[in-house]
């Protein structure tokens, strides 16, 4: 800027307007005034154009940013999500919401204990292969993984709400997870005890239980992964 005014000040002097006496010279520096605050408007100008375009860019960022997170989201529900979503409708088609909700939940708390999806989904669906949010067995279990009341409240973070989706794949992802730690790893027992068959006094053909969760298992791979429908046995 301090170049342009003294451009301007040569070139009003150049011009013989500097060289009249006082009211020529009183003229030359109304000029110079009028130059340098238009300088100095252009130079504020320039920097507000420049902080409006990196606002501009920046807003650019952040769009690529969140178009790229809603690609990673995209590609997790059709690779994670849609398939247990598919099995579940087979057994839940008239509130595919809910249905939606669960397949969400599975997911969901199967990467935060380190499960397979799936096992929990055939779990579930040998808990509660009606999808009843509200369902309650006779010896006082409840809801999608017919937890049993004493273990309300006692998972963190699992809200206590039993008859709750969310609360209630929570807690019964983390009993899973507790009782496959306690088993060293041993998918039987750990089946076995998450259905209360430790002894089998209670429910004498309780040790097949393991076997009707693989089953659900498998059915649910060919029904989901292989994109094809079955029909639900109940």
């Amino acid at each position: 800027m301090t170049g342009n005014i003294k451009y301007f000040t040569r070139l009003v002097m150049g011009l013989g307007w500097g060289s009249g006496g006082r009211r020529s010279k009183v003229a030359a520096a109304g000029l110079v005034v009028i130059v340098v605050a238009g300088s100095a408007a252009t130079y504020e100008g320039d920097r507000e154009l420049t902080a409006r375009l990196a606002s501009v860019v920046a807003l650019e960022s952040r769009a690529h940013h969140v178009s790229a997170l809603f690609d990673r989201v995209e590609q997790e529900y059709e690779e994670q999500v849609a398939p247990i979503e598919r099995v579940l409708l087979n057994y839940r088609s008239d509130d595919p919401q809910l249905v939606r909700r669960v397949a969400v939940a599975l997911v969901r708390e199967a990467r935060r204990t380190e499960l397979e999806p799936r096992l929990l989904l055939a779990v579930l669906l040998v808990e509660n292969p009606w999808i009843d949010p509200g369902a309650t067995s006779f010896m006082g279990a409840q809801g999608l993984m017919q937890v049993m009341p004493f273990h309300r409240g006692q998972w963190k973070p699992c809200e206590p709400r039993l008859d709750d989706v969310d609360a209630n794949i929570c807690h019964g992802a983390r009993i899973f997870a507790w009782n496959l730690k306690a088993t060293k790893g041993d998918v039987d027992k750990a089946l076995l005890r998450y259905n209360g068959c430790v002894r089998g006094t209670n429910t004498p053909d309780c040790h097949q239980y393991p076997n009707h969760v693989y089953a659900r298992a498998g059915r649910a791979s060919v029904m989901a992964w292989g994109g094809g429908t079955m029909g639900a046995s109940r």
